[in-house]
């Protein structure tokens, strides 16, 4: 009988690239000997480089490819060129809705409302409280579904051994607010100190920073005994005129905000209820039932790249960024001041927990830009065009750049950053 060590790493490459293409099942792989745990290992730091952040994007229009891929270092590249097993796939199917990504792990939240953190590379899934158990929504609005969650933002990387404790706060149903630690069964509400949206989120210097719409900060201490929400008491670094997103981002030890402008553009068709094909209207005065086979309709959309030809021009354009930082200098009142570059650095934000990379760490991406994918959840959710709000933007001279090329006037699921971790 031949020797198996005597077969050539080449060709044992060959054979994980072309059988082996989910991700998760190279953990069997490598457990059979040190040989294919070697080669494993060598497949997976080249397919999925260890702290590089890259784009988890839609397979394809088949039932088999219905899954997500991962594309690394995207950069300029046009995927429709690129062989499949330049793609590898990640157990992630496209109608399972990704609601946030921090530290290589998702948030993940099913058809069925259930929600989990999840790494894509290990396969460890780790429940949070179902959607049914946050609060329901007010009587004509949006009803409960998958699609109830909005964003999800970590306090920390989970099972990591730096934290004892994980926290999940989300935004929900026009951006209300709940949390929850990891192991608990339900959702608890955050009421925040103003009546109006609050739209992102990051665990900065051991508390959660929370925005709302107009660029105001509020802090919540989920380390109190009774956690609470309070205002910090800073002037927005200016007033909203138009529409436009706020991110929060931590960078070199420093608080940023993002401010991104988006136009919105295309001639709306008004119809006739009677005129409308089911899977193009989201009536929120349906019952729970009728809803549901509302967002199964939805979900087909979400593979096939199909929209309504009669809003084909409808589209959501980002026309510039600008960027604020906290100076809380000593003896200073708080305030948001400009920032013209990154240091060399680079942002990247978008359905994922934003993040920033300093210039020692950039491997494969240029610095002082940001880095942007497609957020507009509204649109995600119905029968438009959507999913193709992506690019770079250059800080230093205002330019925006290319990300990658799919040639497709919808991208559904859209594009999020996901960044593998240590194996």
């Amino acid at each position: 009988m031949a020797n198996w060590n005597e077969i050539p790493r080449d060709i044992w490459s060959l054979i994980l690239e072309k059988v082996v293409t989910v991700i998760t099942d190279h953990v069997p792989f490598c457990g059979v000997c040190r040989l294919w745990r070697s080669i494993g290992l060598e497949y997976r730091s080249n397919k999925f480089p260890v702290n590089v952040p890259g784009l988890m994007i839609p397979g394809g229009p088949t039932t088999a490819t219905r899954t997500r891929r991962f594309l690394a270092f995207p950069v300029g590249k046009d995927i429709t060129q690129l062989d499949h097993h330049d793609l590898p796939v990640l157990c992630v199917p496209h109608e399972s809705l990704c609601r946030g990504s921090h530290g290589g792990w998702l948030v993940i939240v099913e058809k069925n409302m259930t929600m989990y953190i999840y790494n894509p590379i290990s396969g460890v899934r780790i429940s949070l409280p179902p959607v049914a158990s946050l609060p329901k929504p007010e009587p004509g609005n949006t009803s409960m579904s998958k699609w109830y969650v909005e964003k999800a933002i970590l306090s920390a990387i989970p099972l990591s051994s730096s934290s004892m404790d994980c926290f999940v706060l989300v935004f929900y149903e026009c951006y209300e607010m709940a949390y929850c630690k990891v192991g608990d069964v339900v959702w608890t509400a955050i009421e925040g100190p103003k009546p109006w949206r609050y739209i992102d989120a990051i665990f900065y210097k051991e508390v959660f920073y929370i925005m709302d719409h107009y660029g105001g900060i509020c802090i919540f201490d989920v380390n109190l005994p009774h956690p609470k929400v309070t205002e910090l008491g800073i002037s927005p670094p200016q007033l909203i005129t138009y529409v436009q997103k706020w991110y929060l981002v931590e960078f070199g030890g420093e608080l940023l905000q993002i401010l991104r402008d988006i136009d919105i553009s295309g001639d709306l068709v008004e119809s006739n209820e009677e005129d409308i094909d089911e899977g193009q209207q989201n009536n929120a005065n349906e019952d729970d039932a009728n809803d549901q086979e509302e967002e199964e309709e939805f979900d087909e959309f979400d593979y096939d790249n199909n929209y309504d030809t009669r809003i084909r021009n409808f589209i959501n354009q980002t026309t510039d960024f600008q960027v604020f930082k906290l100076d809380m200098s000593s003896g200073l009142e708080p305030k948001w001041i400009d920032v013209k570059d990154l240091e060399g650095g680079a942002v990247f934000v978008g359905l994922n927990q934003s993040f920033a990379l300093s210039k020692p760490n950039l491997v494969g991406y240029k610095g002082d830009r940001i880095y942007f994918t497609d957020d507009d959840i509204g649109s995600h959710k119905l029968f438009i065009r959507s999913g193709n709000d992506i690019g770079v933007f250059n800080i230093a001279d205002s330019v925006f750049e290319p990300l990658y090329s799919a040639h497709s006037e919808s991208t559904k699921p859209p594009a999020v950053w996901f960044t593998p971790m240590q194996y």
